[in-house]
């Protein structure tokens, strides 16, 4: 039988930075990555220091977790 995959929590906190308002992703304690606006698209950062950008904050938000997920 198949084993079920666990389900994680992922949490968003609002910081500040250089005057900027970014949403830091965390699953549990562990850092995913940031989203932070960027003119008129948003900047994905990762733990690992990959960057990727986004038209909309939801489409920066499930390429991180698509990519936290891949990597996981």
């Amino acid at each position: 039988m198949a084993k079920q995959p666990s389900k994680i929590e992922l949490s968003i906190e609002e910081e500040t930075q250089a005057g900027e308002t970014i949403s830091v992703v965390y699953d549990g304690k562990q850092r995913i990555g940031s989203i932070q606006p960027d003119a008129a698209q948003f900047m994905i950062e990762l733990a690992n220091g990959e960057t990727y950008h986004a038209k909309t904050y939801d489409e920066g938000l499930n390429t991180l977790i698509m990519q936290y997920h891949l990597h996981k």
